[in-house]
């Protein structure tokens, strides 16, 4: 096998850790105190391991192989560039604790590659980027967020009316409430499940793409997978409690009932995408599903933790795609 081909899957499994750190699934868990900390890790460490094995295929061939033009000489190079500049992202922004787009982080660096080749062989960078693909993700980004804002809203609504019409005490208000959570912990393992799916896919797309080249054989992508799910939940035990507490506890208060509304909107979502193929964020379709139940309940968002996700969404794109650029431009004048 050829060396730059194993630095790509070791590379590929470094930005498995990195996906890992980044997950928030858990945070409606930790954030309602249904679930102490160290033990919704190890829940989601074994069901983000069920879902990469079962669920990132159709996700990580849409990564891999469908997001640059026909015309593109697809080459172990730019998977290097990308999957660089991803792993690089991911981990910084995973430190200081901010939920970022792994999704956003890859197609920004498929812009940046994509640009490099343009200059780099003469070509169109019209011609460089699939425009129909990228138009499908990019419609998934905009209406995913949304309707997770929608659903949360809607089912928070119909909750709180619920909890409003059995106002008959203290202590049937929390017995409700310990009945809610049982609830919740069957849609955060199930967004847990399909997040793993969806999510890996971004570092799996890199062994799909070097099956699409021909440079590796889809005999052995069975261990490649497994390893992935191994190394991602290892990455989200790890370092991912960071920015469960961070979502979890600075954004709103939450209630078992309340994470319920959250959730269930947050999985049926992620869960269909997933199954479609469609490559989204799972950090986005939570956020906004937590504002869209604070909403119901007449409560903001932290502004400064809000400040601080928002600016590292808007500057996941250009960053990813400015690393991708200046790390395959360096391979091509290396070659």
């Amino acid at each position: 096998m050829d060396v730059v081909v194993i630095v790509l899957l070791i590379l590929m499994l470094a930005l498995s850790f990195g996906i890992g750190a980044n997950d928030e699934t858990m945070a409606t868990l930790v954030g309602s105190k249904s679930v102490k900390p160290k033990y919704a890790l190890i829940l989601a460490g074994i069901l983000v391991f069920i879902g990469v094995f079962f669920l990132s295929e159709n996700v990580g061939k849409t990564i891999g192989t469908n997001l640059l033009g026909e015309n593109v000489d697809y080459n172990v190079f730019m998977l290097l560039a990308i999957g660089i500049s991803t792993t690089i992202w991911l981990i910084v922004a995973s430190r200081t604790g901010a939920p970022i787009s792994t999704t956003h982080s890859i197609v920004g660096s498929v812009f940046g590659v994509a640009i490099v080749w343009s200059i780099s062989n003469g070509g169109s960078f019209i011609d460089s980027i699939n425009w129909s693909k990228m138009g499908d993700v990019a419609l998934g980004w905009v209406i995913s967020p949304l309707l997770g804002f929608l659903g949360a809203y809607g089912v928070q609504f119909i909750v709180s009316k619920i909890m409003a019409s059995q106002q008959k005490g203290l202590r049937k208000l929390e017995k409700m409430e310990k009945f809610f959570i049982y609830f919740l912990i069957v849609s955060v393992c199930w967004t847990q499940i399909s997040r793993g799916g969806n999510d890996s896919a971004n570092a799996l797309g890199i062994m799909y793409g070097l099956i699409e080249s021909g440079d590796f054989s889809a005999e052995h992508s069975t261990y490649l997978v497994l390893a992935t799910g191994v190394v991602l939940a290892f990455g989200l035990v790890v370092v991912g409690k960071n920015v469960i507490k961070n979502v979890g506890k600075n954004l709103i208060e939450m209630r078992p009932s309340d994470a319920f509304s959250i959730q269930i909107s947050t999985s049926i979502i992620l869960f269909v995408a997933t199954w479609l193929g469609f490559p989204v964020s799972g950090s986005h379709i939570l956020i906004f599903a937590v504002l869209g139940a604070g909403r119901v309940k007449g409560q903001r968002p932290d502004k400064k933790s809000f400040r601080k996700m928002v600016l590292s969404w808007v500057i996941t794109f250009p960053v990813a795609a400015a690393l991708s650029a200046l790390c395959y431009t360096i391979f091509v004048l290396a070659i």
